[in-house]
């Protein structure tokens, strides 16, 4: 089993000069700490380009990403944008088979903010779900920016097979840890 982590990017909000986002702050690091000696499994942190939300281009992201050893014992896992990031690449690859994904507070462009379409085209629906041998899960907290919570419930309505787990007050899920995050993995 490997594990591959989608970062997310700088908030469309957010005043790109002052460069105040940090992909490598935060839960992703001490996950990959749990996982390797705890679980023994690989973690993959991939870098893509352009860490903010006005400048991501989804074909950029997929050569990275397609360099990345993903299979059927792959578990997929994105916050924020790298979630949403997450359910394209599936749906732009329906033949990939993984063991799982877990989208953190995934952000999808309901509000299609993004000026060069990132996830303009993506199709969600249940197939995507069934690429991943244990399902997909999603963490989303009651107290997240509204086009978080939007992303979340266009989701669900899209793929309401996908495994909802319902947080309170935990923002954006900016922690240094993420306890949870381990439970909903199937290591096993």
């Amino acid at each position: 089993m490997n594990i591959v982590f989608c970062h997310g990017v700088m908030d469309p909000e957010q005043d790109w000069n002052a460069r105040t986002y940090n992909p490598t702050k935060g839960w992703k690091h001490w996950l990959e700490f749990m996982a390797e000696t705890k679980h023994d499994v690989i973690m993959q942190m991939p870098k893509f380009p352009h860490g903010h939300a006005l400048l991501m281009k989804y074909d950029e992201w997929a050569a990275i990403m397609d360099r990345q050893d993903i299979g059927e014992d792959t578990v997929l896992i994105g916050h924020s944008a790298g979630g949403g990031f997450v359910l394209k690449y599936l749906a732009t690859h329906p033949n990939l088979r993984i063991r799982q994904a877990v989208l953190v507070a995934p952000w999808i462009d309901v509000e299609n903010f993004q000026p060069f379409g990132f996830y303009q085209g993506m199709r969600l629906s249940n197939d995507l779900v069934a690429q991943a041998k244990e399902g997909i899960d999603l963490m989303i907290s009651d107290d997240d920016d509204s086009y978080i919570l939007g992303s979340a419930d266009k989701i669900m309505k899209d793929a309401p097979k996908v495994r909802l787990h319902r947080f309170a007050g935990r923002g954006h899920f900016l922690s240094p840890t993420l306890p949870e995050l381990l439970q909903i993995i199937k290591f096993e």
